[in-house]
Parts: C-alpha cells; structure tokens; sequence
C-alpha cells in the first residue's frame, strides 16, 4: 500500500528547494545585472535552465527543436565553436532517448518499416559515394559538391525522427506538433505579402523565414496548412475552434497562387479535387456549404492575385514567350541531364551529392535537380529510388488504417496528411525535397498516430511490431 504521508512530505521538501532555488536565482541575477555582465550571465542561466527543463521534458526540448530547425536561427553569440543551438539541443535530447531505451530493453522503432526503409538507404548512399569516389575521383568544381552537406541532412533528418518516435507520445502532443508547424507556415505567408506588392511593382512572394524563402517551397507549405486547417474544419472535434480557420482557408491559397509557382497551380487543383472527393456521406446541407466555400476561395483567387503571377503559374508551354519560360526550359534540360547520367549509372548512381557539380561541368548548368524521382535515381540508383517509394507506400497505408480505425480524434489529421502526402508527392516532380524537414515530420506523425491509435485500440501496454499495422 502507498504511504501517501511519505509522497505529501516529499512534495512539500520539492517545493521548499524550488522555493530556495528561485530565491538564489534572483539574488544572482540582481547582482551580475548590478555589475553590468547582465546578457552575458543570463543567457547562461536561462540555456541551463532551458537543459533541465529539457530533461524532464524532452518533448518540450523537441518543440523548440523544430522551431529552431525550420525557421534556422542560430545566431552567432549563441554558438559555441561548431556547435549551434540546434546541436546543443540534439545533444541534450540524447540523454533521455538513452535512458528510455535502456528502460524499455528494447529498441522497439527497429520494428517501424519506415526506420528499416531509412538505414537501407542510407546504406546504399554510402555506397554510391564510394563507388562515386572510384569512377569520379576528381571533383571539377569542388565548391558545388553538396556530398557532406547532403549526408550531413539525412543523417540529422534521421536523428530527428528518432527523437520525434520516442518523445510525441500521447495524441495532445501530436496536435500541439501540428499546430506548431501550421503556426511557422502562417508566419512564413504573412512575411511574403510585401515581396510581391511593394511600391505597385508585381514580384513573386517569398518570405523571409528560411524554410518558405523559394517561392516554389513557399506555395507548397502554404497548401500543406490549407490541407490539414480544411480537414480540420470538415472532421475536428472541437468546434469552436474552427472559425478561426476560416481567414487563413482564404489567406494561404492566395499566397500559395502568388508565388506563380506552377507545382503551386497543380496542387491547389488537385487538393480542391480530393477535398470534393472526401465529401461521401456527407449531408446535403455540408456539401453546399463546402461548394460555397470553395467557389468564393477560387473567387478571391482570381480577384486578389495578379494576372501575371496567375499566368507564370498556369503557363506549361516551353515555347510560349511569357513570364517564366526561361526557368521551364531550363527544368526541361535538367530533365534530360538527369536521365542521361541516369542511364549511365543506374544501380548506385553518380553519388550523393554530386549531380549539380557534374551537371555544371557537362552540360553548363548549376541548378539543382528540381526532381526529387530523378534525384534518387540519378544520385542513389535504382534501389535509392525504389525504397523511397516503398516508404511512401508504407506511409500511406498506416494513414489509410489510422483513418479507418483509429480513435475519432485523429480522422481529420489522418485524412489531412493522407491527402498532404499526395500533394508532397506531387511537388517531389518539381524540387528536391526529399530531404527535407517536412518528409520526416509527416512520416513520424504518420508513425506516432499509428503507434497512440494501436495502444488505445488494444487497451495493452505491450505494442505489436509496427510492421504488423500495415497490410502488403
């Protein structure tokens, strides 16, 4: 039997030493601000305080981890040699995951096919880079070698998927995830308005948080928290949320369509197709109001974006002499380029990382490949390529089986990232993206909402191996 005499004695010691330590802290802080050494000493003290709160709750440590990691801050005074604050964090983070793993004396993400998928590619891009280093062993143009910072990528990306796996763990913090990231995608559109109406001239909208600062990569965030804030609307619980939906539901297509992206263009159509799609069983009532909605967002639409920004977006012609062409025949090369050196090494490819020094000492052209299919295939192979794929498909049937069986509080997310998978897939055709950040976030959510839904489906502490929730 518990003594709880023991508990309410031991609580009250916990709160006297916080009590105490409080205390000791302002006194410090009071007198390294008397002798001028303030900023100095108070970065300090908040980083430790920030590493024992991280401690005890790594989860929150991971929320600052994505902020930090999407919107790239790491100032300089906050650096400390090579290590950034990103780093420093990871670092921190690795305590906790050690010591669950050793609690659960069991590696149990080694059962996720998603994390199999992961080490068998990143197998085969060591592979190429050796077999690279043998066939290529001179580098041209040694300044757009992006070998280390590619691997450099996959490996943190990995890391974070680890980390995401352990420390997202109850379906709280999966929405306290997505609405973080839906937040950063607001902020990103509303720094884009000035870049396209500045001074009456007309510029494609950028923003200036790092990870929506292209244009391209910009339309797609937007769709993303279109999707998942429309899903949302349609199959969220909590009603009295959703009508501050409604604003951004407008807001975020517009600039999506304003950055005259045309992956932006095709996304937008076929979210508003899928979104029509998902509407069996629903009444007649929702399905007007659904129409209503999506006929005045085309409407503002066509009302608030320029007509050359719309024309760039919806111009697929080579040949035709508007706004943009130049960029599309040169995409159209890159193709070409990428097929080539394709077909001259397809089983490991010409290396990860070695495509744009390779594409601008053959054929005269720096570009990325703009293709993540042909980025794999190109830099990986055929295997590279094929198991990316095998990870989308894998992917996709959790957030199929979580839609159909998992608890009512995650239909409108399983169906948001089903559908914002699609639209990943879809941009993958025009930007190298696979190794981006929002990949492994739609994955691991992917992976956590599948792990949450099996444990309060089978009401048992002991959860089957991951591979087992997806049918072949």
């Amino acid at each position: 039997m518990r003594d709880y005499s023991t508990l309410l004695v031991s609580h009250r010691a916990l709160f006297v030493v916080q009590g105490f330590g409080l205390l000791f802290l302002g006194f410090f802080l009071f007198l390294v601000f008397f002798q001028g050494k303030g900023f100095l000493f108070l970065a300090a003290i908040l980083a430790t305080l920030g590493i024992v709160i991280f401690l005890q709750k790594p989860y929150l440590g991971l929320l600052v981890f994505v902020c930090l990691w999407l919107l790239e801050v790491s100032p300089d005074f906050l650096k400390i040699g090579p290590l950034s604050p990103v780093r420093i964090i990871g670092a921190v983070l690795l305590v906790p995951l050690v010591l669950s793993i050793l609690r659960d004396r069991n590696v149990w993400i080694w059962q996720v096919p998603q994390v199999k998928i992961f080490v068998a590619i990143l197998i085969l891009f060591l592979a190429s880079i050796g077999w690279s280093d043998f066939k290529y062993p001179d580098v041209f143009i040694p300044e757009l070698d992006q070998t280390t910072r590619h691997m450099e990528l996959f490996l943190y990306r990995f890391g974070f998927l680890i980390f995401f796996l352990y420390f997202v763990t109850s379906p709280e913090k999966i929405e306290l995830v997505v609405w973080l990231v839906v937040g950063l995608i607001v902020a990103a559109a509303l720094s884009a308005l000035p870049s396209f109406l500045t001074g009456g001239t007309v510029e494609r909208a950028s923003a200036t948080v790092s990870f929506a600062r292209n244009p391209n990569r910009l339309a797609y965030v937007c769709i993303l928290a279109t999707c998942l804030l429309w899903f949302y609307r349609a199959d969220g619980e909590k009603s009295r949320w959703k009508t501050w939906t409604l604003p951004f539901l407008f807001f975020l297509p517009i600039v999506a369509l304003a950055a005259g992206s045309r992956s932006g263009f095709l996304q937008l159509a076929i979210l508003a197709t899928l979104v029509l799609k998902q509407q069996k069983g629903w009444s007649g009532k929702k399905r007007i109001r659904s129409y209503l909605l999506l006929g005045t967002v085309v409407f503002l639409l066509s009302a608030a974006v320029p007509a050359t920004l719309f024309m760039r977006a919806t111009s697929f012609d080579p040949a035709q002499e508007v706004r943009g062409q130049e960029s599309l025949r040169k995409r159209i090369n890159t193709v070409y380029a990428l097929i080539e050196l394709s077909l001259h090494n397809p089983l490991l490819g010409v290396g990860l990382g070695n495509f744009r020094w390779m594409h601008q000492a053959f054929y005269g052209d720096d570009r990325t490949s703009h293709n993540s299919y042909l980025w794999a295939l190109a830099e990986g192979g055929l295997g590279v390529l094929a198991l990316y794929l095998l990870l989308f498909y894998f992917t996709f049937r959790m957030l199929e089986k979580v839609e159909r069986a998992g608890p009512p509080e995650f239909l409108w997310l399983s169906k948001g990232l089903r559908v914002a998978l699609i639209l990943f897939l879809v941009f993958s055709a025009f930007a190298e993206i696979w190794l981006s950040e929002f990949l492994y976030i739609i994955i691991g959510l992917a992976i956590v909402m599948t792990r949450v839904s099996e444990l309060q489906n089978q009401n048992f502490a002991v959860v089957r191996p991951l591979s087992s929730f997806v049918p072949i």
